[in-house]
């Protein structure tokens, strides 16, 4: 199945995932011929990405990491606590606890071995950016937690911390952007006596900004002063950070964002986490078209995560732009041809 922006869907596409909003509501079914009216509601509904059926791609699987379904019961959950911090003095403990449920829920998938990819996707719409982007972050996070080889209650443990870390949000006024670096503390002091908020969920809510040279905040940590739980969670929640725009934020690219995470690995991150990083995030997912320095195209049919830029391509097209006539597939990592370079995707910027 073939993997493009939402802004690039057409009259006639055949879609081969269902489209869901961001809080899990049924758009369009599996099988589903778009229409324009359906196009024109994709944006409003926050989707990012489709998947369309198409013969070239018929026999390429793309598995997300974790069911969109349950990042939207995360999103849901977390929408419902922070209206709830944002309006009275203290959270009913019950609705922090189905803000749990899916922590746990999202750490099965990745046991015993991890199958899939993450959704690598800007968050969107930004208007529900506080709620999308801990759901997110906490399955990038699991997926970092068992590639460096934590157990799955533990990973369960950091998708929680990732999922609460921000409710302390909404007791800042809208507005006061001098007083977000309180965030962590006011998120810790709404959690820290509940029965199941775990020593490890409560580090990651209080320490996600911490970084390893101390230039973070809410308490200038530093090293092992900081938890492994906050280290994984704060390379998860930068990379979401970077790659989405929202107020007074433009969205980086996804592969500077990568860049920059690998850059600062050992400085501001962990090192073992980034390196898990690079082993998790595809730089061209798979069912992308991509365009090569040479001009031609093709579909990515194995993202080779962790060769960063050298998936395997099904090629389609010539550097002349005409389409070839018998399809046939080159890894980017054989030697013969390290001298190719995927310059940009097509149809997913």
């Amino acid at each position: 199945m073939i993997r493009l922006a939402a802004s690039h869907a057409r009259i006639g596409m055949e879609l081969a995932f269902p489209i869901v909003d961001a809080f899990g509501n049924s758009v369009c079914e599996a099988g589903t011929q778009l229409e324009a009216d359906q196009i024109s509601k994709l944006h409003m509904y926050g989707v990012r990405e489709i998947f369309i059926s198409d013969p070239i791609l018929d026999d390429v699987p793309v598995e997300p990491l974790v069911p969109p379904e349950l990042e939207a019961k995360a999103a849901l959950a977390l929408k419902t606590v922070l209206e709830e911090a944002g309006s009275a003095n203290s959270v009913e403990p019950a609705l922090i606890e189905q803000a749990v449920e899916p922590g746990y829920e999202m750490a099965k998938p990745l046991f015993p071995r991890v199958i899939g990819e993450v959704n690598s996707a800007p968050i969107s719409p930004s208007a529900e950016y506080d709620y999308l982007m801990p759901a997110r972050t906490a399955s990038l996070a699991a997926m970092l937690a068992a590639r460096i080889g934590l157990d799955m209650n533990t990973t369960g443990q950091i998708c929680i911390g990732a999922l609460l870390m921000d409710i302390g949000i909404a007791r800042i006024a809208a507005g006061s952007s001098h007083e977000y670096e309180k965030h962590p503390v006011l998120s810790y002091v709404l959690l820290k006596d509940l029965p199941f908020i775990t020593p490890v969920t409560a580090s990651i809510v209080v320490q996600h900004h911490e970084r390893l040279d101390g230039s973070g905040f809410p308490q200038g940590l530093e090293g092992d002063g900081i938890s492994m739980g906050a280290r994984i969670v704060a390379v998860a929640e930068s990379y979401y950070s970077l790659i989405s725009s929202r107020p007074n934020h433009e969205s980086w690219p996804r592969q500077d964002a990568m860049e920059y995470i690998m850059a600062f690995g050992g400085d501001l991150f962990d090192p073992d986490v980034v390196q898990a990083f690079v082993r998790s995030v595809p730089a061209y997912p798979t069912g992308v078209l991509v365009r090569l320095n040479t001009g031609e195209t093709g579909y990515v049919v194995d993202a080779r995560i962790g060769q960063i830029g050298r998936p395997t391509l099904r090629m389609i097209a010539d550097e002349d732009g005409f389409k070839i006539d018998e399809l046939f597939e080159i890894n980017l990592i054989d030697e013969e041809h390290r001298h190719l370079i995927v310059e940009d995707a097509v149809e997913y910027g």
